[in-house]
């Protein structure tokens, strides 16, 4: 058991090795129109599937290192690990719509030395605040919520009724459309947040909010 999992970690590691060795190499794709900004790339069928078909190789490694225990199945491409900076690839796109949203990091903590190694530094009367905090119950707990913008891509794809919501600024994603493809680039008008549930922080440092909590 130790010696397949120390097979498979090298295994991924080669892997993750000539991904980046051919992302050097042909990334981003020259001949493919991109949306400006963004590592978002399109084209007509003929030019994706080229430039897929230098991927394809890498892409079916991986498929296999992360196949599920089920033989039946196969790992959908755009499912594999963004860890692996594999781009993604959608074909018979019809339209995308990119929207920034309003959005929260959320990590737990159970003391306040490990929070502050995670979110920075408090001033000390916010210290004290949050060890109180954490003394005044066994089951207390402290958790940072970090806001950020998060860009996302809705991708609807040829006579599917579901479409694809991802994160790409990572990876990149590459689009094989139709000729009526259409663009909705919605960066201007941010999605409201959802109504967060934490109110009246113990703590803030300017970029983590602190809140207790039971857990």
């Amino acid at each position: 058991m130790i010696e397949n999992s120390m097979q498979d970690a090298i295994a991924i590691q080669n892997l993750k090795n000539d991904i980046a060795l051919l992302r050097q190499h042909i990334w981003p794709p020259q001949m493919l129109e991109s949306v400006e900004g963004l590592p978002i790339y399109y084209g007509l069928v003929s030019e994706v599937e080229r430039y897929y078909q230098q991927w394809q190789p890498l892409i079916e490694r991986a498929q296999i290192l992360f196949q599920p225990f089920m033989e039946d199945e196969i790992l959908d491409a755009i499912h594999l690990p963004s860890h692996l900076n594999l781009p993604l690839f959608f074909f018979h796109v019809d339209r995308i719509r990119i929207n920034k949203t309003r959005a929260k990091e959320s990590k737990t903590f159970r003391g306040v030395a490990s929070l502050q190694e995670k979110c920075g530094h408090f001033e000390m009367d916010q210290v004290l605040a949050m060890q109180a905090w954490l003394n005044s119950d066994d089951t207390a707990a402290l958790v940072a919520h970090r806001e950020f913008i998060d860009l996302r891509t809705y991708v609807f794809q040829h006579r599917q009724s579901e479409y694809t919501r991802t994160r790409f600024y990572m990876n990149g994603i590459i689009l094989s459309v139709e000729p009526d493809f259409k663009l909705v680039d919605a960066r201007d008008k941010p999605r409201k947040q959802r109504n967060d549930s934490y109110s009246d922080p113990i703590a803030n440092n300017g970029v983590w909010k602190v809140f207790g909590k039971y857990c």
